[in-house]
């Protein structure tokens, strides 16, 4: 196939609708039961060819270019195959909407789409399998964001389970103007109450498609050892609420906190009474896998 000059590839961010934490493996990981839903904030990856060399350029404060960016490792993963092209290279520019250390998986999924961008760009044609094997050791959220939509997620990430988007909810985002990082809030997480919504209980309401019982079930282990430390994102769910969102939750290890509500008019409206020193907000909507998932969108001679 003739490869185009310049590719484009779009993934969206996720956010954690119901998060257990179980307990810390022996491996060190912890055990998670969780649900990831994609939600339409995005991240955009455009690849040249370049022969050879790797180079990667991203314009928003705080993103690594060197080996730690996710996008950079899935592309040597992606090189250390048998049949990679000898001449494996890209120059790579990060456009970056999902905000960094907010919980929204920004950069599991930047990494998401290099693997399929540059897979596409070098001709490679792995398979789902091979892929996810790949997404799988770079990060635990990765192999989602290869799938996009909803999934019941186990293990530390990895053991993924399809479930229906139940209704095209929407949702308001608010990052705070601080971010949390992950081992920080696994290193504060306190087991939750025995009170705390199950995942039957929530997996009932979703497959229902009850917004309002889907809202009272939402769970996030991890917020409270990090609100203990950032009581900020209390208060930004605090202000979700009070302009009546129907639930309110902070989405993975924080910093950023989500309201969902059923239609885009009331998520527009609870986002336009949102102060901006509470932190940047986003209105988004809830996606389906097709919607959501990595691949090359875009093409440009």
């Amino acid at each position: 196939m003739t490869i185009p000059r310049t590719l484009q590839v779009r993934v969206a961010a996720k956010i954690n609708l119901f998060l257990r934490v179980l307990g810390r493996r022996s491996d060190g990981f912890h055990e998670l039961e969780s649900v990831f839903q994609s939600v339409s904030i995005f991240d955009t990856l455009l690849i040249e060819p370049a022969a050879h060399a790797l180079q990667l350029q991203c314009s928003a404060p705080g993103v690594p270019v060197d080996e730690t960016n996710l996008v950079l490792r899935a592309a040597r993963a992606l090189q250390s195959l048998p049949h990679a092209p000898p001449d494996a290279g890209a120059k790579i520019e990060l456009r970056k909407q999902i905000p960094v250390g907010a919980g929204l998986g920004g950069g599991s999924a930047d990494a998401a789409a290099a693997l399929v961008g540059l897979a596409y760009l070098w001709e490679m044609n792995p398979s789902p399998e091979q892929l996810a094997v790949l997404a799988a050791a770079l990060g635990s959220d990765v192999p989602f964001f290869l799938r996009g939509g909803a999934c019941l997620v186990r293990g530390r990430g990895e053991v993924l389970q399809r479930l229906p988007v139940p209704a095209p909810w929407w949702l308001v985002v608010v990052k705070p103007p601080f971010s949390v990082a992950t081992p920080a809030a696994y290193a504060a997480w306190r087991p939750a109450p025995p009170d705390a919504p199950a995942l039957d209980e929530f997996l009932h309401a979703w497959g229902e498609a009850d917004l309002q019982r889907v809202a009272a079930c939402l769970r996030n282990d991890l917020e409270a050892g990090v609100v203990a430390r950032y009581p900020a994102i209390a208060a930004a769910r605090a202000r979700l609420l009070d302009a009546r969102a129907v639930g309110t939750r902070m989405t993975g290890s924080g910093s950023a906190v989500f309201g969902v509500t059923g239609s885009e008019a009331e998520a527009r409206r609870i986002a336009s009474v949102i102060p901006a020193d509470i932190g940047q907000t986003f209105v988004a909507r809830f996606l389906t896998a097709e919607e959501a998932r990595p691949r090359v969108q875009k093409e440009k001679e």
